[in-house]
């Protein structure tokens, strides 16, 4: 059960909320740095009217002439360092969640404000950069699952995973109207110098509050440590040498990779693409595409949390199993998801298109509540390799589906944008057969010591036996 309200170990005025909390940041300030440049790009290409002294209009052109074609592969290249992602659980093994989440935001910020002033000077080496803030991005996500680990018991899990992740919907809800605004009044170039400031903050932040294991946190209370302790793996993890090829081969683990394929395709389209298509369909300047672009995610900012709660609720209240728990509450999601896209293909009308959007982002905010804690309970002590393989699946969904749209929308009409949804339909239909297959909520049998996989072959042999009496 949870803590109680009076409890000095409550979940609202404990350390690990704050720890939560600054995950939330950490959360904001990743999705930011990737929104940056899907603003900018739009101020970058923009041909702009101005008028002279005698009130002549004159068009100022673009200062980049990039395709679309160009500027998917400028927005994509991103990702290509995030292909390394598998690597990454070498970095969490040796600096530990929160000194792997350090790294990451310290060296994102640093690369992020040297972007304009390297794109001045050489086309290539902003790409090289742009790889370089990629990978390093993306050891943050990798590190996120031992943090949840550590700190996070089970019985809570899903509500704080959902209060720090819901800082993705908060940064893009705030990274389109704060960029567009910027780059229409300051100049494109601002855009990266204040994303990059903020994501040294809070990697300075996160250096002070969130230690690496709560055993190493000074400031916590006793009470709340045995807490922690009673209700996570961490007091029994020992360094162990990760089963890659059983990782690799684990149905499970595909499952909840394609199921992260999934999801952060829909994201990619409904966030990252979404302030072309506005520019599209509207021919709106910066500042108006950025506060439109962001209508679909301040819907998320509110469901998610309480997603997360939901879930928590139902698996500390029913005896229902987690895998099916997961596997409802995904299949829900997406399915719903594909048949509200099917809709926006059929009416083809751009403020009715956007409404969809809200539903959409509405049902697929419910999906990383689930997914985050699996990835923790499929291998605690693989955790971080588990996530790597995640992000590895994802900088494909984000490659890929970009790529796709560059190639799909070369003359922004609206059939080809239905284009791109009727792919997406597809991609999340194929997601939803996959998991339901093959997803699990469940400690791998490869994941355990000897004397644990014997516990686990026993617990699933009650469950099958019990099954077939019933």
């Amino acid at each position: 059960m949870l803590a109680p309200n009076d409890s000095p170990n409550s979940i609202w005025f404990s350390k690990r909320f704050l720890v939560a909390v600054v995950m939330f940041l950490c959360f904001m300030n990743s999705t930011m740095l990737i929104n940056n440049m899907n603003i900018a790009v739009v101020e970058m290409t923009s041909n702009k009217t101005i008028s002279t002294a005698g009130n002549i209009p004159v068009v100022r052109m673009a200062e980049f002439q990039w395709d679309t074609v160009t500027i998917g592969n400028v927005s994509s290249i991103l990702w290509y360092g995030g292909l390394f992602a598998f690597f990454v659980g070498y970095f969490v093994d040796k600096f530990g969640g929160s000194g792997t989440c350090v790294i990451s935001m310290m060296m994102c910020g640093a690369l992020t404000i040297l972007h304009p002033i390297i794109l001045k000077f050489d086309y290539i080496g902003f790409l090289a950069c742009r790889f370089v803030t990629g990978f390093f991005l993306n050891l943050f996500y990798a590190s996120t699952p031992e943090i949840y680990s550590r700190w996070f018991p089970k019985t809570e899990r899903s509500t704080l995973i959902a209060i720090g992740y819901n800082g993705l919907n908060v940064g893009a809800a705030l990274a389109y109207p704060l960029f567009g605004y910027i780059a229409h009044d300051w100049g494109w170039q601002m855009v990266f110098y204040v994303s990059g400031t903020i994501s040294i903050f809070i990697s300075i932040l996160c250096l002070i509050v969130v230690k690496n294991r709560p055993s190493q946190d000074g400031r916590i209370s006793e009470a709340e440590l045995s807490y922690i302790l009673d209700g996570t793996d961490d007091a029994s993890r020992k360094e162990v040498s990760h089963p890659y090829k059983k990782i690799l081969l684990s149905g499970a683990v595909l499952a909840v990779c394609f199921g992260k394929f999934t999801l952060e395709w829909v994201m990619t389209i409904l966030t990252a693409c979404l302030p072309l298509y506005v520019k599209d369909l509207t021919g709106k300047n910066t500042d108006e595409v950025g506060l439109i672009s962001s209508i679909p995610t301040v819907a998320q900012i509110f469901i998610f949390p309480i997603a997360g709660l939901l879930l928590d609720m139902w698996k500390n209240t029913t005896s229902i199993e987690l895998t099916l728990m997961h596997k409802i509450t995904i299949s829900i999601a997406y399915l719903s998801s594909s048949i509200f896209f099917a809709v926006a293909i059929l009416w083809s009308d751009f403020a009715t298109s956007m409404v969809i959007f809200v539903f959409i982002q509405i049902m697929v905010s419910i999906v990383p509540a689930a997914f985050e804690p699996i990835i923790v309970a499929i291998s605690p002590n693989d955790s971080s390799v588990i996530a790597g393989l995640c992000k590895f699946s994802t900088c494909i969904a984000i490659i890929v589906s970009r790529t796709c749209v560059g190639f799909l929308t070369i003359n922004h009409s609206t059939q080809e944008w239905n284009n791109c949804f009727l792919l997406t339909n597809g991609v999340l239909i194929i997601g939803t057969v996959i998991f339901i297959l093959f997803g699990s909520s469940e400690a791998q049998l490869w994941s355990a010591s000897d004397r644990e996989r014997e516990g686990l072959i026993k617990i699933k042999y009650r469950r099958k036996s019990s099954a077939s009496s019933s």
